[in-house]
């Protein structure tokens, strides 16, 4: 007993030293999420606020309508719906602000606990610059109030379960959550059952636990019609042919448009590739930290490959970006600085470069600074050295 007494108390202890560490990132943090509040405290119903579509299916959930009729634009799984449907009670401009604010809060504790990981002692000053780093890239997406950024937290929050010390029930509950929130976090839950094995029950538990949630709020006839109308809303979202911002986008800027077969079977080589280079990672321990890794690679996939990325869906790299970049500073390493800042401004450009040039390359400058990154990131995981000793053993 005073043993489990003892590694609590560390564990605190622990927990103040960092956040005592971490506050001036926390006051940035808190400062932005105020200036958010604060600009979208009064925002209308219209289509760019993407709130509507998350409030209208809350409301069609409480009232018993399709969340799937052609004309809505609602592409999540049902306990998302239910999940809005719970804040629907408070008026919608101060509900879509209370809703930022969480959604935020939720992206900032992710970075906080992923920039705990990595080899080498933890500089005081890591997640302050992560933070500022993050929190210039991922604006747009929090003003907008998109759920990416809660998904993204959650990611991160997992993989630094899993990592640091193998809390297998509480990783599975934040991958389970993201997926239900949003389906783009089903590329994680995969990845993660494939490197831990023993995760994989857990998962099952939990994912059928947020998936049978909407049967406690409706009735089973309801509930399961929604559930068959997922496929083809699914489907109807791969096939729409906009300007998203991901690798085939891009290609057919270059002039090369693939065929759904092409774009089936570079899908499939790009996810077996991730899956090796998470394993290396995994095994090899790069400076950066495993966690950090394996979430920079699975989300380059997500957004090269995903059917529908936008622009603003770039922010769940901007902790990626954040983190290597503060550690380029602590360790004065020029090259991984020069390489963080060039993504970051090609980020911060990316938007006046589709409006300059919509027709070329230029215009797809986000897919581009992915592909970089995750180069970058790949070589690490592949040339990093083996520092399994130092590391804690795999859950």
């Amino acid at each position: 007993m005073f043993a489990v007494g003892g590694a609590i108390a560390r564990r605190a202890h622990a927990l103040d030293h960092r956040f005592g560490a971490d506050g001036r990132g926390w006051v940035v943090w808190v400062c932005f999420a105020l200036l958010v509040l604060i600009a979208r405290l009064d925002s209308g119903d219209t289509i760019e606020n993407v709130f509507s579509v998350y409030r209208d299916a809350g409301l069609r959930w409480l009232h018993g309508q399709d969340l799937y009729p052609a004309q809505f634009r609602f592409n999540y799984f049902p306990p998302s719906a239910v999940f809005f449907a719970a804040w629907s009670w408070v008026p919608f401009g101060l509900e879509g602000a209370l809703w930022r604010l969480a959604n935020i809060a939720v992206f900032a504790w992710g970075v906080w606990r992923i920039s705990s990981c990595g080899a080498g002692p933890i500089a005081p000053t890591r997640f302050f610059i992560a933070t500022v780093v993050t929190v210039v890239l991922s604006a747009s997406a929090a003003r907008y109030g998109q759920l990416t950024l809660a998904m993204a937290g959650l990611m991160m929050a997992a993989l630094a379960d899993v990592e640091e010390g193998g809390a297998l029930w509480r990783a599975a509950i934040y991958v389970a959550l993201a997926v239900a929130l949003k389906p783009l976090a089903i590329v994680l839950a995969l990845l993660l059952v494939a490197i831990y094995p023993r995760l994989w029950w857990r998962m099952a538990v939990a994912l059928a636990a947020f998936f049978l949630l909407p049967f406690l709020f409706q009735h089973t006839d309801y509930v399961l019609r929604q559930y068959a109308d997922v496929p083809g809303m699914l489907q109807i979202r791969s096939h729409q042919r906009y300007q998203w911002q991901h690798l085939f986008g891009l290609l057919e800027k270059l002039g090369w448009v693939a065929t759904n077969a092409e774009q089936t079977i570079m899908t499939g080589a790009a996810a077996v590739f991730v899956l090796f280079l998470c394993w290396r990672a995994r095994q090899r321990a790069p400076a950066i930290g495993a966690a950090l890794t394996m979430y920079g690679l699975a989300t380059s996939y997500i957004l090269l490959f995903g059917a529908a990325t936008e622009r603003n869906t770039y922010a769940m790299l901007a902790p990626v970006i954040g983190l290597g970049a503060a550690m380029a500073w602590h360790s004065r390493d020029r090259y991984l600085l020069a390489l963080t800042s060039g993504i970051a401004w090609i980020m911060l450009l990316s938007h006046t470069l589709q409006r300059a040039y919509p027709h070329t390359m230029l215009a797809m400058a986000k897919p581009f600074a992915c592909l970089i990154l995750f180069a970058w990131l790949a070589s690490m995981a592949i040339h990093g050295p083996t520092e399994a000793s130092k590391r804690s053993p795999a859950p």
